[in-house]
């Protein structure tokens, strides 16, 4: 596509400047640099696209769509706005189409190991682990250190309750950087679903290393002390979990049970009490959600999201 340059500046020289704003997560200045490349050009696919990442970023998922649209219909070959309006679907919960977009983009690069990796985060947000395994290990074939799709490839296995495999991606993607938050939580939670308690606070702590206040993961090392019967090291874990987190229902039914095993029965009912609201919460938006995307016609989602609430009442 040529642009229409100004003097001193081109829209490409715009785009660029807004690619190492956001690489260096300074999206507001990207946003700028992008708008100022549409000024020079406002038939630039890449700007657009460019700029709908940096909404995304941003948390502005409608208008990172309305961006990659505008974008496709100038180019319609762009594999990037593509897959960034896949991101924002994504985000969104609207997954069937995520897996279109990132199918448009695979029509138009194979190769595209991005493309491949962030389909199957899509099929596993819909229950299609299986084809999230096989889309992350097309994704490693093209591209073998890719750190998420290892371990969004080891969290499908783990769902498919294949736990070695599981663990043995997450030690993959560990061994590439030792430094990877998600894999040693994901370590953690693989071997408390081993019932491997003790073997769980491990990875726990090496992630607690690296964030010591990260709510998720003082709720997992809480999950795995009250498991061992630590209750009172539970009990301050899963505390300071929620001093961050207060709407984790699940922190509060461990903490509810800890309490209640060391026979602070005040404190469990209080605790039992909170999961009990934020549950009734969730499942009446989750039921009003799920009718949503059945008027839509979003049947695997609607079907994702009745299981959801049915796991909640099921507690």
């Amino acid at each position: 596509m040529i642009e229409q340059e100004q003097p001193g500046v081109s829209a490409e020289e715009c785009c660029r400047k807004g690619q190492i704003d956001s690489r260096e997560g300074r999206h507001e200045d990207a946003l700028a640099s992008y708008a100022q490349a549409l000024a020079i050009n406002p038939r630039s696919a890449s700007a657009l696209t460019g700029m709908g990442f940096a909404l995304g970023k941003l948390g502005r998922y409608e208008e990172e769509i309305a961006c990659c649209d505008k974008a496709l219909e100038l180019d319609p070959a762009c594999t990037g706005a593509w897959t960034t309006k896949g991101f924002a679907l994504g985000k969104l919960k609207r997954f069937e189409e995520k897996i279109a977009c990132c199918d448009r983009a695979l029509a138009l690069d194979p190769e595209d190991a991005a493309a491949w990796n962030s389909r199957g985060v899509a099929l596993g947000m819909l229950g299609r682990y299986a084809e999230e395994v096989e889309c992350c290990e097309r994704a490693l074939s093209l591209r073998g250190k890719y750190l998420s799709a290892w371990v969004n490839k080891g969290y499908a296995l783990g769902k498919l309750k294949r736990y070695e495999e599981e663990v043995a991606c997450y030690d993959r993607a560990l061994k590439i950087f030792p430094f990877y938050l998600s894999a040693h939580l994901n370590k953690g939670i693989a071997r408390i679903n081993q019932k491997r308690y003790e073997d769980a606070l491990i990875p726990l702590d090496h992630a607690l290393s690296l964030q010591p206040q990260n709510p998720r993961v003082l709720y997992r090392k809480g999950l795995a002390l009250s498991l061992l019967g630590r209750h009172d090291e539970a009990i301050a874990c899963l505390t300071e979990s929620l001093g961050t987190d207060p709407v984790n229902a699940d922190a509060w039914v461990a903490l509810s049970n800890s309490c209640f095993a060391l026979r602070k029965f005040r404190e469990s009912g209080k605790a039992f009490d909170q999961a009990y609201y934020i549950d009734i919460k969730d499942v009446r938006a989750g039921v009003a959600r799920g009718f949503a995307q059945l008027k839509e016609g979003r049947f695997e989602d609607a079907h994702r999201t009745f299981a959801e609430v049915l796991d909640i009442l099921s507690r």
